[in-house]
């Protein structure tokens, strides 16, 4: 199942971990507890303690779950993404737009 975490909060309770997939781009921000994140490819584990955040840097699988406890984490997406999504969302209205006139045409010919 795909989710679009958007920029909101999660709170993670230990020992169950959340898997995420293409988040190149994302920074994931611990904002209470501390959190322990692996990226697929990567040499080396990373932990977080609260206030502290990490920007992901390519396309693996990102497995985090938070240790000593229940943990809190936010996921913040840079200009770019944001950009990219609302170019889609243009993309997406403007193809509506002209499939609407197209067929208006078509009915007044």
């Amino acid at each position: 199942m795909k989710i679009d975490l958007g920029e909101r909060e999660l709170q993670l309770r230990e020992h169950c971990p959340l898997r995420l997939s293409e988040a190149n781009g994302v920074t994931v921000r611990c904002t209470r507890g501390v959190l322990w994140m692996t990226i697929t490819g990567d040499a080396g584990d990373i932990l977080l303690a609260s206030g502290e955040s990490y920007r992901i840097r390519g396309a693996g699988r990102i497995v985090i779950e938070s240790i000593g406890g229940d943990a809190s984490v936010r996921f913040e997406h840079g200009v770019s993404i944001r950009l990219a999504r609302a170019m889609a969302r243009i993309g997406g209205k403007m193809r509506r737009l002209v499939a609407t006139a197209m067929a208006a045409a078509r009915l007044s010919a």
